[in-house]
């Protein structure tokens, strides 16, 4: 054995010898052959280099013996056009026949032939046999004479001052390098031009901005204003390609800031490129942002007086203070103003925006009538912009010019120096114009991010957070996780009875109004200082509620903690017996009676009707009610509570790093939701993504695949069943499953776990013999494996849809799914829930909106245009939200649409539309000013008060909508809000069950939320119409021969009723219309359903009464029974429309099934 070692060892040596000299070898012979290449062409080359000088040599003595024959330069001539000719004949054709005259001349003396006549000679053969024998192609070497070496040079003199020859190819490349040389050189001149004359204009825009003492302005401002004109000017690109070249990175803080130098060398490359046309809009909107930020700083020294206002008041430091007192103080403050008769008066306080809609009389939106219209004003460009636009045009490119860069600017030198110092005038005294009230701006936003700095004014809850965390050990990682992932307290809460900080300051900007003085502000917030008084008795009350709600909140946090320590696989239920059979050893069974007791707290939930699972708010509801019955003080029995659940369940090291992760994906489909734009394809894809990182890092790696169904309404052979649509699946199965329907009388458990409202799990498939599959070519063996059936279930416990799981990829025998496996996805289930009805609601709202605005849109024609922004969470927790624009609507069409994609608008890189954050940071309504428009945002908020989105209604130079617009979007907004309200609204609870008004309601969800809108308006205008009596249609009566729009509207209103009115004569008749104006009217006008089957009469007929006639005629007439009934009958002529649209576009739509009892 050792010798057989010792020998291969040997061979191995004897190998890598021979190996090493082989390589060796290689490389000295290929030196050595580099080497002797080297040496070769080294002697060609000084062979060739010598050859080179002697012929050169040569050719120096042959010109020094015998120079070139001057007369040849007879033949140069610049005459173009014999150029060509002379060129060919002295290049191709005269050396050669002069050297054949020469030998012909030569032959002559030779033979005497001029001598002696009888000398036979032919000189044409002679010269004919000569260029034969002599042809140039075969023959070379030959020396040649002087006059052709002189002809040699008259053709290179040829060749480089007369360029027009046919063949001359490298003349031609010259003369074109030249051409393009003097327009590079002169394009140049004229770009250098337009740069100085852009740069300069750019100078002048710098001067209209306020400056700081330093004379500097913040970056972000800048690139602020470059991103919106982009957005602006986007709409005239044609090819829909970005406006600028070079990437836009916008700032963070407002710290960076630029001198004019910097600011004209930052801007520059933005808009080199740009044409003349779009460069002068630059300007004007740049001269616009630069307005605009002027009223921000007037309006940032109001913000920052009613900020310190607030502090001073808020004498408790509670963080809010009485809505309804600060409003009387409002209105007392409002009447003395007005009984001053002084020229600026604040706005009425007891209107809306002042107050909401809700606290105004309901007779105000249809009955208020005043005399004449209010017609728009016509806002007065600012005389910067006036600026702007002239410096604008003394660029290349104004009128007559259409590109700058072809533009000759050499006569317009001689004016630059004049207006330069034309400009230096501008620049000192815009310098003493931008002073704001008489003083140069420090350089400071004092409350550009008021919301964010005094969201947690007065909030105790991050001090209430640490105070549990360090009390309850066990549970603070999980407290500190959900207060983590908690909303973003940015965003205020409506209330009408408190203000906080943002609220208070957005309150009493929208009540100073604009334009008011400096004077008039302090004056406002010395009155409010001093007549804002809380007595002790309040302020001790007011500190008790803020204690108990604190306290309340950090219970609700600690417990919300304890459900997730218990429900470690993330189900989202805990088994009401499980928890019922731990507090029964609570103080070793001395309390059992009063856990008995316990479920009495849950009579409005799922347990008693036999649910033993408790969700989170449950859970929370029943410890809640066991503390306050528990005798001893409630904060000591509630932290024994708590501290027994506590220890009464033990999660190993595993179990806790499973239930973070478990947790963690959760959170992340919901985050998705939030994040989505209203699209559910992410919220399936994080789905799948959960499904599938838990089965790899908790179900043994095991391969899986999943599926999504949602329960539709379908018609088959004249029957509506339900059937399950698959919507979304792996994608291993998307070509068997994806779109594919499942009815009843198919194979398969699903309908059973819709039914039952339980999961339904089958551990061996290829035993059951009732699971359909869908891809039948799948073999016995292929045929092994788990299949799990979830249903999805809403708040109200209704099932809408299944999730299945398999796993028949798995090739392993074991492919079971275990108990932990099965919790977390009904955890799961409950997350896609959750997250599926998020992004439906936000769907609905956009449709809602889209109604609201489609009612609109014939009735306020001074509303150009409205955006329709959804709040969705910011990556970055500092800035809280972000909006999307999910919707435009464009009022002169009253077409609208929702975005596929919606853009995505930042706090920081819209700091010229910071009226949209702050309409939502305050959830309050904002009238003012953007890029020289009219803009007045309104919150769309969700039952708790808080904004989801903000509309954002463009009412262009028209600064006041006349008094009957005014009316119908203040009455249109409120609606919207309430049927906002009701879509949002999740507990099922009886008192706020869905009220079926309108036939056109009993269809699917969707088909409701399309006519929700018009429903409430409807209601409301019965309300309106049961105060109308006898002596109110009195008027409409005393007409002998009425107005034709009063009778138009009584025909549109009687033929809803009489149908066969419609090709009558007594429809035309006065006399029969009005006979038919008495109370029985009312009563049928209540009760009337125009979506009812029962309604005979064409949508058509009504709409030739009703919708010629201008909205503003009718409020023009004065009449409360005509306007009434006006809008009613525009309003049932909407919902017939709408009626008939859903019917003719009839299709599958979703349903949701309850499911019963759970024992």
């Amino acid at each position: 054995m050792e010798s057989g070692c010792s020998g291969k060892s040997s061979m191995e040596n004897c190998e890598s010898v021979i190996s090493g000299f082989t390589d060796v070898s290689r490389d000295s012979c290929k030196k050595i052959f580099i080497d002797i290449m080297q040496e070769r062409g080294l002697k060609l080359q000084k062979k060739t280099l010598k050859n080179i000088k002697i012929q050169r040599e040569q050719r120096d003595k042959v010109e020094k013996e015998a120079p070139a024959d001057v007369l040849a330069r007879e033949w140069f001539s610049q005459d173009k056009a014999s150029v060509d000719t002379r060129t060919y004949l002295l290049d191709q054709l005269m050396p050669t026949v002069v050297h054949g005259v020469q030998s012909l001349l030569m032959e002559l003396e030779k033979k005497k032939v001029l001598e002696d006549d009888s000398v036979k000679f032919d000189p044409v053969n002679y010269l004919g046999e000569f260029l034969m024998r002599q042809n140039p192609e075969f023959i070379s070497g030959t020396e040649k004479s002087a006059y052709i070496r002189g002809l040699e040079q008259v053709v290179a003199d040829l060749k480089d001052n007369v360029f027009d020859l046919e063949f001359n190819r490298l003349g031609q490349l010259k003369e074109e390098l030249k051409e393009t040389q003097d327009n590079r050189v002169q394009v140049e001149g004229i770009q250098s031009q337009v740069m100085e004359k852009r740069k300069g204009a750019l100078s002048l825009q710098f001067q209209e901005w306020t400056l700081d003492v330093s004379g500097r302005i913040p970056l972000a401002l800048v690139q602020s204003a470059l991103k919106s004109f982009f957005e602006v000017i986007s709409q005239y690109a044609s090819d829909h390609k970005p406006v600028y070249n070079k990437e836009l990175v916008t700032a963070d803080t407002m710290e960076h800031r630029l001198q004019e130098e910097e600011f004209i060398e930052y801007i520059y490359p933005f808009i080199s490129h740009l044409s003349t046309d779009l460069f002068q809009e630059f300007l004007h909107h740049m001269a616009q942002c630069a307005d605009m930020f002027r009223e921000t700083i007037r309006h940032d020294i109001w913000r920052q007086k009613f900020s310190d206002l607030f502090i001073a008041c808020d004498s408790g430091k509670v963080g809010f203070l009485d809505r309804q007192r600060v409003l009387s103080l409002m209105e007392k403050f409002y009447d003395i103003t007005s009984s001053e008769a002084e020229t600026w008066q604040p706005r009425n306080p007891r209107q809306w925006p002042i107050i909401e809609l809700g606290e105004m009389d309901p007779a105000d939106f249809w009955a208020e009538f005043q005399e004449g219209d209010n017609p728009p004003e016509d806002k007065v460009e600012n005389p910067t912009t006036t600026v702007s636009v002239i410096a604008s045009s003394s660029l290349p490119g104004g009128e007559g010019q259409k590109e700058a860069q072809s533009e000759d600017l050499g006569e317009g030198a001689e004016h630059r120096d004049e207006d330069k110092r034309d400009h230096q005038a501008e620049d000192s005294s815009s310098r003493v114009a931008h002073l704001i009230e008489g003083k140069p701006w420090s350089g400071d936003l004092l409350t550009s991010d008021l919301a964010i700095r005094y969201s947690s004014y007065g909030d105790r809850s991050e001090e209430e957070c640490r105070d549990a965390a360090s009390k309850f050990i066990d549970l603070r990682t999980i407290i500190s996780d959900i207060n983590t992932r908690g909303p973003s307290r940015i965003p205020s809460a409506f209330n009408d009875c408190a203000l906080n900080l943002p609220q208070f300051v957005q309150l009493m900007e929208t009540f100073v109004g604009e334009v008011a003085p400096l004077a008039a502000v302090e004056e406002l917030t010395s009155f409010i200082q001093r007549e804002y008084v809380e007595t002790e008795e309040e302020r001790i009350a007011l500190l008790a509620k803020v204690r108990h709600d604190t306290l309340l909140a950090r219970q609700k946090l600690v417990l919300q903690a304890l459900f997730e320590k218990w429900d470690n696989d993330g189900s989202g239920f805990l088994e009401l017996e499980e928890i019922e059979v731990v507090l029964a050893k609570y103080k070793e069974g001395m309390e059992s009676e009063v856990v008995t007791k316990g479920r009495e707290s849950l009579s409005s939930s799922r347990s008693q009707r036999g649910s033993r699972k408790l969700s989170v708010t449950e859970f929370i509801r029943y410890i809640l009610s066991l503390i306050h019955q528990l005798p001893g003080p409630e904060e000591e029995v509630y932290e024994n509570m708590v501290e027994f659940l506590t220890i009464s369940v033990e999660r190993t090291q595993a179990e806790k790093l499973r239930g973070a992760s478990r947790r963690k994906w959760l959170q992340h489909i919901q985050l998705v939701a939030e994040t989505s734009g209203g699209r559910f394809e992410p919220v399936y894809r994080a789905v799948f993504q959960a499904l599938y990182k838990d089965a790899e890092a908790h179900g043994n790696n095991k391969k899986i695949s999943a599926s999504i169904a949602l329960l539709e309404q379908s018609s088959v052979r004249e029957r509506w069943n339900e059937v399950l649509r698959y919507v979304a699946c792996t994608s291993e199965d998307a070509i068997y499953l994806l779109n594919k329907t499942l009815t009843r009388d198919m194979k398969g458990v699903s309908f059973a776990a819709v039914d039952s409202g339980t999961p339904q799990h089958v551990p061996r498939i290829q035993y059951h013999g009732n699971i359909h599959l869908w891809n039948t070519e799948r073999s016995e063996e292929e045929k092994k494996g788990s299949l799990i059936v979830l249903p999805l279930m809403d708040v109200q416990q209704r099932v809408f849809g299944t999730l299945s799981i398999d796993t028949l990829r798995e090739l392993r025998d074991r492919n079971i799914f275990l108990t932990h496996e099965i919790h977390f996805y009904q955890g799961v289930t409950n997350a896609f829930s959750t997250a599926y009805h998020h992004v439906q609601r936000q769907r609905n709202l956009v449709q809602l909106v889209s109604s609201a605005l489609a009612w609109i849109y014939s009735r306020a024609p001074n509303i150009r245009a409205i955006n329709t922004y959804l709040m969705e969470p910011c990556g970055d927790k500092a800035q809280g939200y972000v909006f999307r624009n999910m919707m435009h609507t464009d009022n002169s069409t009253g077409v609208s649409e929702i975005y596929s994609s919606p853009a995505t608008l930042r706090r920081r890189d819209n700091l010229f539309r910071d009226y949209l954050f702050k309409c939502a940071d305050s959830s309050e309504v904002i009238t003012t000013d953007a890029y020289g428009e009219r803009h007045i945002a309104v919150p769309i908020r969700d039952p708790s008060g808080r904004a989801l989105g903000v509309l954002d209604l463009n009412t262009g130079h028209c600064r006041d909508l006349p008094a009957h617009e005014y009316q119908d979007l203040q009455k249109m907004l409120q609606m919207l809000q309430s049927a906002c309200y009701e879509i949002l609204e999740e507990e099922p609870s009886r008192d706020i069950q869905k009220k079926i008004v309108l036939e056109a309601e009993q269809g699917p969800g969707q088909r409701r939320v399309g006519v929700l809108f018009h429903r409430f308006m409807l209601q409301d205008l019965r309300q309106c119409v049961s105060k109308l009596d006898h002596q109110s249609f009195a008027e409409l009566k005393s007409y002998k021969d009425p107005p034709v729009m009063v009778h138009s509207i009584l025909k549109a209103v009687l033929l809803l009723f009489c149908p066969a009115w419609a090709e009558s004569e007594e429809i035309h008749s006065w006399n029969q219309c009005k006979l038919k104006v008495n109370t029985d009217l009312i009563r049928k006008i209540l009760s009337f359903d125009p979506t009812a089957q029962s309604v005979q009469l064409n949508p058509e007929i009504l709409a030739k009464y009703i919708k010629g006639i201008p909205r503003g005629t009718v409020w023009k007439q004065g009449s409360i029974p005509a306007e009434h009934l006006y809008n009613w009958a525009f309003t049932c002529l909407s919902l017939m429309e709408l009626s008939q649209k859903m019917q003719n576009t009839q299709s599958p739509s979703l349903v949701s099934l309850p499911a019963p009892n759970q024992m």
